[in-house]
């Protein structure tokens, strides 16, 4: 299930805010002269670097590490840090910037809970990536940014009933052009096939994006829910069309256990 969480994950850049992106908006701000200007010169930098060249992100990352010694309480130079880090593949550094960030903070930052949440996801800290996806929902009832995330935790946690009813409020929330409402009906189909609700499982399938139709995980609970309700409505034609999409499949080993004893033809 973990291969599911890292295809969406990887899949998606970074959360980001234009605004906020260009240094003029801060959440913490500092008196310290050198801490500014500092920050001011790293975010210049991450917007020159429009390549994203890793030696330019290692200076970015240390240049926002110095606004800090500076300042220790400038949380939107550790979030920069955490984001720099990020990009460049450091996700525990990443991840020790960003929790500094959330919790310097002097009020809740929807932008801050997305990156570490997401950057949790990276590191196999999924109840704290659950955590800061129920404080989205509580702080930022109007975003479907917590209620997808729940979703995405509950195929880990387990908790497919709960996973399938925040992915039912992020899809009220989300425009259906956003490639995340796309993302979403794909967990919200997974979750539906785990919870054994294989007809519904294959109406929210279908309209997944043709682009995450491609993926093994896509193959793999979309047969699984054809070859469920075949058998339970004879349908010798859709089974047929099940194992069509079951031989789609490249790699069976990732199969999870408890669900190869269904595939059953």
């Amino acid at each position: 299930m973990k291969k599911i969480l890292l295809f969406l994950f990887f899949s998606t850049q970074l959360y980001s805010q234009d605004y906020y992106f260009q240094g003029k908006i801060l959440h913490c701000k500092t008196s310290n002269f050198e801490a500014k200007k500092l920050f001011d010169d790293g975010v210049k930098l991450l917007h020159l670097n429009h390549q994203l060249n890793m030696k330019y992100l290692a200076i970015n990352a240390d240049i926002f590490g110095r606004a800090i010694l500076q300042d220790t309480t400038f949380c939107d130079a550790y979030f920069f840090a955490g984001y720099t880090l990020n990009l460049l593949g450091k996700y525990r550094e990443s991840y020790a910037f960003h929790k500094m960030a959330d919790t310097l903070a002097p009020k809740a930052v929807l932008l801050y809970k997305q990156n570490l949440a997401a950057v949790c996801l990276k590191i196999d800290l999924i109840k704290e990536a659950r955590e800061k996806y129920k404080e989205i929902v509580t702080s930022f009832p109007r975003s479907p940014e917590g209620y997808y995330g729940i979703a995405v935790t509950s195929l880990i946690i387990g908790d497919y009933s709960n996973g399938i009813q925040n992915a039912k409020r992020a899809l009220d929330n989300y425009e259906s052009t956003e490639f995340q409402y796309g993302q979403t009906l794909y967990i919200k189909g997974i979750l539906l096939t785990l919870d054994k609700q294989y007809t519904e499982a294959l109406s929210t399938l279908k309209e997944v994006p043709r682009s995450l139709k491609k993926d093994d995980n896509f193959n793999m609970y979309f047969s699984l829910s054809l070859l469920q309700v075949s058998i339970s409505t004879n349908d010798l034609k859709m089974k047929k069309e099940s194992l069509k999409y079951y031989n789609k499949i490249k790699d069976k080993n990732n199969i999870p256990e408890d669900i190869k004893p269904l595939f059953n033809y």
